[in-house]
């Protein structure tokens, strides 16, 4: 499956700031936290987060809202990762808070150089690769990042700072601007089915993903097939909330005591009114 392009390219790198024992400026802070934001790099996002963003959204919820890539996609991405640069713009402090720009220069997947190496961003393709092919990739990344010649974007990032005790966190305001999606199931009586469904609740902000398990199992001696609705309210904002994957829409069989996983994503579109402040996923089960 095609890969999709920046927001996964560099989701995979290690990009934790160093255990250095002095108290970070908010430029590095700024710096560390957007070249994880770029990596995809959970754990060093959750560490370099404010006290009361964390208070709103539990990490292992904000883990799930990560993507993680696998085999050679996975090496090749971290090489290409390590080829970003950041660097600060300016910065500007009132009171207990910073605001700090950065402009980050990073591999342009798009550039026809770097999609013809990728093999068009195919996955699946990338980590059949053989050794040879992969060592050929690698290598000629080298040579283009070393002779200037690797496509590149540039772009300015915000990024809004607290001092959290002694040092400085990154304020994501969570609590303002996150909106409740709360994930729930509903089953048909006769159905002999026992279904649970994680994470119960998410905060998300606009343009942000959640992805969610639900766990079927059938309790009965007897082969059940059931059709699931999905349903999504308030009925006048579910547009707001995309549902991007799901492989429920078709009936599912399970056979006596077979218990499945089912993995849906959505994404809280950038332009959800604000009044729009919770919604309410219901799995309906008949």
């Amino acid at each position: 499956m095609p890969l999709p392009i920046l927001g996964l390219l560099l989701a995979t790198v290690a990009l934790a700031l160093a255990g250095s024992g002095k108290h970070q400026t908010p430029d590095e802070v700024a710096l560390g936290y957007g070249r994880a934001v770029y990596a995809n790099d959970a754990e060093a996002i959750w560490r370099l987060l404010s006290s009361d963003d964390r208070r709103i959204k539990d990490e292992a919820t904000f883990r799930r809202q990560q993507r993680q890539l696998d085999g050679f996609t996975r090496e090749v991405v971290q090489q290409l990762a390590g080829f970003i640069t950041a660097t600060p713009v300016s910065t500007t402090f009132t009171g207990e808070r910073a605001s700090v720009i950065l402009r980050f220069r990073l591999p342009d997947a798009n550039a026809p150089a770097i999609r013809a190496l990728m093999h068009d961003w195919d996955e699946d393709r990338l980590n059949r690769l053989g050794d040879g092919e992969r060592r050929r990739v690698r290598e000629q990344l080298d040579q283009l990042q070393r002779e200037g010649r690797l496509p590149t974007t540039e772009g300015d990032e915000t990024i809004e700072l607290v001092r959290d005790a002694s040092d400085w966190k990154v304020f994501l305001n969570w609590a303002a601007v996150g909106m409740q999606v709360r994930f729930g199931t509903a089953v048909d009586r006769g159905q002999p089915l026992e279904v649970t469904v994680t994470p119960a609740s998410a905060v998300l902000v606009p343009g942000e993903h959640i992805r969610v398990t639900v766990r079927a199992r059938n309790s009965d001696r007897r082969e059940v097939t059931t059709r699931v609705g999905h349903r999504i309210e308030p009925e006048a904002h579910r547009s707001s909330l995309a549902l991007l994957l799901c492989p429920l829409f078709i009936p599912v069989t399970l056979a006596p005591g077979e218990a499945r996983e089912f993995l849906s994503e959505y994404l809280l579109l950038a332009d959800v009114p604000a009044a729009a402040r919770t919604f309410t996923v219901t799995y309906h089960f008949r």
